[in-house]
């Protein structure tokens, strides 16, 4: 049998990356789902290199298998220091992958002097993006996987779905190809597959996980969560994101109503620049809080260990695709 492109990349056993969600992805799931066969991430994105090691560090108590790390990838965000001293942590910890939130417009030329570096130490390289222009260049520059991720997500999002993604990508990448937005299950497994994925990302699933070390609020928000539970916001700030609705939102989305883009952008970024911490630490998801969750969430219905998460989604994924191949036409 022919070994899954994505894992023979990353050396995981099942084609699951954990998705990195800030203040939620720390070394307790990551390990988890890394000692469940698939990939964890770090949600370091920002954070200080200090912090960086240490939750490297620690997911390395606990497990012995590949894992990842993950930063945001833009030339304002890694200044020369920054970037040296990334460079020596992943140089003397040896974490398996960088997980790159590249958002849209990759920068060429800083994209190939970063990659270069990092390849030299013998790092692989994963590449968010939301756009073939970006999927392409990210593999021309030397990404070693790329992630394409929809509408349906939590956190930043573009104006494309999963399903308009996935093809794409499959048909223009020879690296392997990850499907983001809209997946907690088995089902949205085996649809990213037949779509030409490798492998998935998820996210929401692993909210409520039991091993993730956020606020029982904010696991609660999740559980609770229906069909029109989510909302976009923040694009006057350049940052479109989806979140759980709440009274936050609603104040951001009046005044992105009420003023123009200029106007509003300041505001918006200072009512939300430590909401993802008010709710997934103080426990606050009503009024200050963001509980940065996927449409998908109404399929989050209670709390399981990460083993859980990861083994029930592959077995039920094996299901759907053996179960089609007798589909009727």
């Amino acid at each position: 049998m022919q070994k899954n492109k994505l894992c023979e990349v990353l050396g995981m056993e099942k084609p699951i990356i954990q998705g990195p969600m800030s203040w939620v992805s720390t070394a307790p799931l990551v390990a988890a789902v890394c000692e469940a066969g698939g990939f964890g991430v770090l949600g370091t994105a920002m954070a200080t290199p200090e912090f960086i090691r240490t939750q490297i560090q620690e997911v390395k108590k606990h497990t012995e298998n590949p894992f990842g790390f993950n930063m945001g990838f833009h030339p304002d965000f890694l200044s020369n220091e920054y970037f040296d001293e990334i460079l020596e942590i992943i140089k003397e910890e040896q974490p398996t992958a960088v997980h790159l939130d590249a958002l849209c417009n990759i920068n060429r030329a800083f994209a190939e002097k970063c990659f270069a570096k990092w390849h030299e130490t013998g790092i692989k390289i994963i590449v968010k993006v939301f756009t073939m222009a970006d999927a392409k260049l990210a593999e021309e520059v030397g990404a070693d996987v790329v992630i394409v991720k929809g509408w349906e997500g939590g956190g930043h999002l573009t104006a494309q779905t999963t399903m308009v993604l996935v093809p794409q990508a499959a048909d223009l990448l020879q690296i392997p190809v990850v499907a983001s937005g809209g997946i907690a299950d088995g089902r949205g497994m085996a649809a990213a597959i037949s779509l030409g994925a490798d492998g998935i990302e998820m996210g929401t699933a692993f909210l409520a996980a039991k091993e993730t070390d956020i606020h029982e609020n904010a696991k609660k928000a999740v559980l609770e969560a229906g069909d029109f539970s989510t909302v976009e916001l923040g694009s006057s700030a350049n940052s479109p994101c989806r979140q759980v609705k709440n009274e936050l939102s609603k104040e951001v989305l009046q005044i992105e109503k009420l003023y123009s883009k200029s106007e509003a952008g300041p505001m918006v970024e200072a009512l939300v620049g430590n909401s993802l911490r008010i709710a997934m630490k103080d426990g606050d998801t009503q009024e200050k809080g963001a509980v940065m969750a996927g449409q998908i969430v109404p399929l989050v219905k209670e709390i399981k260990p990460a083993s859980v998460i990861v083994s029930d989604t592959i077995a039920e994924c094996k299901e759907v695709l053996q179960k089609n191949l007798n589909f009727c036409f």
